[in-house]
């Protein structure tokens, strides 16, 4: 009787302290609920998808070379796969874009979030990129865009972050 209690006791303790971590990252952990507010911001004839942790989006105006893929998981540290801090992810890709030299990084406004913008010059076949970076209690959001030019690819990220902001990130 008293092993019972224990497991259960045990077993509750565990389940509301994951309960807790996970709730300090974002307020939404499914994207295909948000993929008709995304889809909303872009053309009507923009192809788009989504599953629980990702989505795209296929678009726009005339030539349909611009395209939009958002990732929605936890950051890692990759080689034991644990969680490390919002901070030090966001240090760790600064440093990277900043001693490459291949991007330029820069601060943004994502509601509760910690969130930086990457300008890449050219991702080669006449396209530029901006991929936008937001953490949270150790959730990630990547949004990467693509498109002909740094400008466009720019816009389509912001339109794709201002979409999930309050919904997923939380204002």
């Amino acid at each position: 009787m008293r092993l019972t209690k224990f497991v259960t006791i045990v077993g509750m303790t565990l389940t509301l302290s994951g309960t807790a971590a996970f709730a300090e990252g974002f307020e939404i952990h499914d994207l295909t609920t948000l993929e008709k507010a995304v889809a909303a911001k872009f053309d009507k004839e923009a192809y788009h998808w989504a599953t629980p942790t990702n989505m795209s989006i296929s678009c726009c105006g005339m030539d349909e070379d611009e395209i939009v893929s958002v990732t929605l998981d936890r950051q890692t540290d990759e080689i034991g796969k644990a969680n490390r801090t919002d901070e030090a992810y966001i240090a760790e890709l600064e440093d990277v874009c900043t001693k490459q030299g291949i991007c330029k990084i820069e601060e943004i406004e994502a509601g509760t979030a910690i969130a930086r913008q990457v300008t890449l010059r050219n991702l080669g076949g006449g396209q530029s990129g901006v991929n936008i970076f937001a953490v949270k209690g150790g959730d990630r959001l990547t949004i990467q865009s693509s498109a002909k030019t740094t400008e466009i690819a720019r816009d389509n990220a912001v339109k794709v972050l201002e979409a999930l902001k309050g919904s997923l990130i939380g204002l």
